[in-house]
Parts: C-alpha cells; structure tokens; sequence
C-alpha cells in the first residue's frame, strides 16, 4: 500500500508517536498523581490552620469539651472531612464522627507523634473507627500562652480523608490522561499517514524547482515526476548549494543587517576607503556635518567634512596604523562638542584599507560640567561677601580700642552677616537634599488649610518686620492632597517670605484656596513692585536676583524660588509664576485631590 519513501515516512512517524505516548503518558501520570496529592496536602494543611485558628480562641477562653466536639462536628460537616481535637496527653477531646468519650487514647498515633515534633504529621492507614483505609494530617496548636510553647501545653487538630476517594479520584485521572493520549495517538497517527503524503507529493516538484534555481530561474514550474524522490532531492539540493543565488541573498541579508544597524545609531559614523573617500556614512554624522549621502559617499572625506583636526587625524591613522581618541569642538551647522574615535580597518594580511570614524556627541555632558562649574563659582562668591564683612568687622574688634557702643554695632553686623551664612547653608542643604530626593518623595495625605496656617504663622516675624499684611481666604471645607507635608509648607513659607522681603512697605500679600475641576488651587497673591517680564523665566534659576543689592540686604539668599521649583515638580504639581510690573506678582500651584 505504502511504498517507498512514504513507508519509511509513516513508520518513522508510528515510532517515534509510539514513544512521546508512552513517555508522556508516564510523565504526566506521575506528574498529575504528585501534583494531585500534594495540593491535596495543602489544601488540608490550610483547613487545618484555619480550624486551629478557631479552636485555638475556643481553648484560651476555656470552652467546654462538649462545645469543642460541636464546633468540630459543625467544621466537619462543612468541610466534608473528619476532624479530631486531640489533647496533649493523647485524649480525644473531639471527633466530627465520634463519640470522643468512646474513642481509645491518640497519644501513639504516628501522624500525632510527628505533629508533635515536626509540626505537621501525616499518615495513612486503616481506621478502625470507620473501617476503612484513611488520610490523616494532623497540626499543633497551643492552649497555653504562645502557639507551640511545648509539647505538654500542645493540642493537635486532625483532619481525615478516605482513600478510597482518593484512589477513584486518581484512578479517573489516570483513565482520563489514557484516554486523552489515545485519542492523541490516533489524531497524530492519522496526521502522519496524511503529511507523509503531503509530503513525499511535492519532493519531485521541488526537486526539478531546485534544479531551475541552480540553473538561474528564480520562479521554476514545479510539474516534474520522479519515482527515487530521495536521491532526486539529494542531487538537486547539492546543485542548489553550489548556486550562487542563496549566497547572493546572504550577502544581501547581511548588508541590510549592517545598513539597519549603522542607520539607527545615534552615534555618527562615516567609513572611508584606502584613498580616504567616504564609502558609508549614517544619518547621525550627515545630521552633525550638514551632508547628503548622495553627493557624499565616493567624495574624499577633507572635501566632505572640512575640518582639519579631523582630516589630520586621519592622516595620521593611515599613517602609523594606530587608534586616534581626541575631542572637536564643531561650529557649523551648529555648536557641539564630538568625542572621536579613529579606527584603522585592516585586510588580512595586516594592510589598512580603510578608517572608521565614530563620533560621540557630549555637548550635553559638557553643558553639565559647566553648570557645576557656574554654580560652584555662584556659592563661593555668595559665600565670600559675608566671610569678608565677618572677618574685617572681627579683626577690626581685635586689633582696634572700639567703645562700646562701637563693639555693640560691630557685633550686631557679625550676627547678621553669620546669620545669612547661616541661612544660605540651610537653603544649599534644602536644596541638595529636595533634587536627591524629589523621584523618592513619601507622600501621605496632607490638609493644605492647616499647612498654609502654620506657614502664615511661621513668616509673621518678618512680616511685622516689613510692616506687611497678610490676609488669608480660605475654603471652609478640608482641602486634602497627597504630599510631602514639610516640603510643601516649606514651599509656601518661601513664596511668602519672597512676596515679603520683595514687596512694599504697608503691603499686601493675599493666600487663597480653592478646588477647581478636581485639583487643589494655592495661590499667594502680593502688591509689591514686580518682576520685569525680561526676568520671569529666570526667576526659578539658583542665586538669581532681580534686584541684586536689595535682595542681599532683605535678607535673601536667591534660592527660595529654586527651592520651590523643585519641591513643586517633586509632587508633580502644575506650578506657575505672574507678576506685572508696579502691580504685583502671584504664584499659583495645583495638586490633584484626595
């Protein structure tokens, strides 16, 4: 019937269908059978800790034997198990099926000596009590202080299952995998006789395809016979090897590969041959250079790039062969800084045919660099005015014969001066501390009417020192936000001592609370003299001052705002700052409520 290269098809097929059946089945008995008995283990184990729970608030409240057998008989039906309550001493203090009272001492039962022990017992054997073969799982509890304080103070709670219902139950799991890989067989049986003709149909089709590839036709007939399909296929496969179709499509693959690869890096690279014309260049470097990949690739690399650092560089490689590592500062089509890499490309006898050049842009890193730089000189600089007031003042009071009225004077300057030494360090701690830590803020729910209180009340001192009024309008209702409650009341307290020290004298400065479309709305309002538009987008910058010489004599440290800029974006806050001049400014931050 099967003839051929189908018959070795279908019986290879029976074999190895013969053999998974077999080791599946096996497996997955086993596997299933284990896998059903330990989730029923768990499963008692559970319920038993469960019931223990119970029993054990029963016995610390010294309830009745006759209670404790009720409770397990209720537990018993419930569960559809037998329990048992047994006593320290081995006395059965409860039974769901029993009279406990007509029950023989449990104290030698393995499950209970083992419960004892190791904390879970199990056992399986023959009950005489229901005359039948059981499963037992047996738990500890404690009717003493503290569960499993010792074994003479130990309950144990049993729960019992028949084995017969577990044995059908694994019996008609095992028929059930039986069944369902018979079925499996004969599906997979029948699919091997239907492939094995599917397949060996279309082998002497492939085998003339194969043959036309070799051959240099891309899109054969496929509508030859044969009768030896194996050694057909054999042949046409070695003739399609030595094609050079599929090495073409390899080539092909792997240039795309290559392309794709060098297109997508963000990093620029240009890729020159033995006579430093451009052979490959990637969007990055056409990007950085201001290049077109047509008029590019085949021109010379100094015509192309015109920049000398690089072309002597390049040189140089070709030159001595060795990897050139330095940094270019580029001006056109825009102001970056590349670091560059030059790698000579070598043939296999060790002769250079060719250059990579990488370039790595670091304009950001190094625009960091210089922040760090700026802000490092900014400190040090608002560090020195006051240092140098102390000290002159200091060795003016050691070294001169002052009155003392004059000492007084002179002291009082020192305290000032070392007061805002005092306050700068606390702002530059605030401020490290806020940017560490602003991804990791812990947020809990704050009421903002009682945080603006407090921070109206913490700012009243200088308030009564610039003879200004602060007025609050407030909802009557709990305003509730998640937040940093310190964070946000410092927030506040530095918007109102900025609105303070930079407003007018008998001035104005209003706090308002609102709820507006699902968000809490905190606005501080003031009539001082205002910020020039030209320095609005400055203002949240670190030691920025509109008025320079007023702000260090009101006392500020300019960075209050900056404070609060990071505060805001620690909460996610939509924050935002108005001022017109001779008119005022007003700060306003939402926060979603609670």
């Amino acid at each position: 019937m099967f003839t051929g290269i189908r018959r070795r098809l279908i019986t290879y097929y029976l074999v190895v269908i013969a053999v998974i059946v077999l080791l599946m089945g096996a497996f997955f008995i086993w596997f299933l059978s284990n896998y059903y008995m330990e989730t029923l283990r768990e499963n008692l184990y559970n319920q038993a800790r469960l019931t223990a729970v119970l029993v054990e608030e029963m016995l610390a409240r010294d309830a009745a034997q006759a209670e404790l057998d009720q409770i397990s008989k209720s537990l018993g039906d419930e569960l559809g198990l037998r329990l048992t309550l047994v006593a320290p001493d081995g006395t059965v203090l409860a039974d769901s099926a029993e009279n406990p009272a007509l029950m023989e001492n449990h104290g030698s039962r393995p499950e209970i000596i083992e419960a004892m022990e190791m904390k879970k017992g199990i056992a399986t054997r023959y009950s005489v009590t229901l005359d039948e073969e059981m499963y037992y799982l047996a738990v500890p509890i404690s009717n003493g202080p503290g569960i499993n304080s010792d074994r003479e103070s130990t309950v144990v709670i049993r729960l019992a299952l028949p084995l017969a219902g577990i044995k059908q139950a694994r019996s008609s799991l095992v028929l059930f995998i039986l069944g369902a890989l018979l079925i499996s067989s004969l599906v997979a049986m029948t699919a091997a006789v239907f492939l094995s003709q599917r397949i060996t149909g279309p082998i002497e089709k492939i085998s003339t395809a194969a043959k036309a590839i070799a051959e240099g036709n891309f899109a054969p007939s496929i509508d030859v016979k044969g009768k030896d399909e194996l050694a057909q296929l054999a042949t046409n496969i070695r003739e399609m090897g030595s094609s050079l179709a599929g090495k073409m499509n390899q080539v092909l693959w792997e240039k795309n590969k290559l392309e794709t690869v060098v297109s997508s890096m963000s990093s620029g690279i240009i890729l020159t041959d033995k006579e430093q014309n451009i052979e490959l260049i990637n969007p990055a470097a056409e990007k950085l250079f201001d290049l077109e990949n047509e008029k590019t690739v085949g021109s010379s690399f100094q015509s192309a790039v015109r920049y000398y650092t690089l072309t002597e560089n390049l040189k140089a490689v070709f030159r001595d062969g060795e990897v050139r590592v330095f940094e270019v500062n580029l001006y056109y089509p825009r102001a970056a800084v590349l670091d560059v890499y030059i790698l000579p490309v070598f043939e296999a006898e060790g002769v250079i045919i060719g250059a990579l050049l990488i370039f790595y842009e670091t304009t950001e890193v190094r625009s960091l660099e210089k922040m760090r730089s700026d802000f490092v000189a900014n400190v040090s600089h608002e560090l020195r005015t006051p240092l140098t007031t102390v000290r002159g003042y200091t060795e003016t009071i050691l070294h001169e014969s002052l009155t003392r009225e004059e000492l007084v004077e002179f002291l009082q300057i020192i305290d000032k001066e070392t007061g805002r030494l005092s306050a700068l360090l606390d702002d530059l701690l605030d401020l490290a501390q806020i940017e560490n830590e602003k991804g990791l803020v812990n947020k809990e729910p704050v009421d903002l009417k009682a945080i603006a209180d407090e921070a109206v009340l913490r700012v009243n001192d200088l308030r009564i020192q610039h003879e200004v009024t602060i007025t609050t309008n407030f909802l009557s209702e709990v305003i509730t936000v998640a937040g940093n409650p310190e964070w946000l009341r410092q927030a506040l307290i530095n918007v109102l001592e900025n609105s303070i020290r930079h407003g007018r004298k008998d001035g104005k400065v209003e706090v308002r609370l609102a709820k507006k479309n699902g968000r809490a709305e905190v606005t501080v309002e003031d009539d001082g003299p205002g910020i020039p538009a030209a320095d609005l987008p400055f203002v949240f910058e670190r030691f920025y001052r509109v008025d320079k010489s007023r702000s260090r004599k009101s006392g500020s440290t300019g960075l209050g705002l900056s404070i609060v800029k990071h505060i805001m974006e620690a909460h996610g806050a939509a924050y935002s700052l108005q001022s017109i001049e001779n008119k005022g400014t007003t700060f306003t931050f939402t926060l979603p409520l609670i």
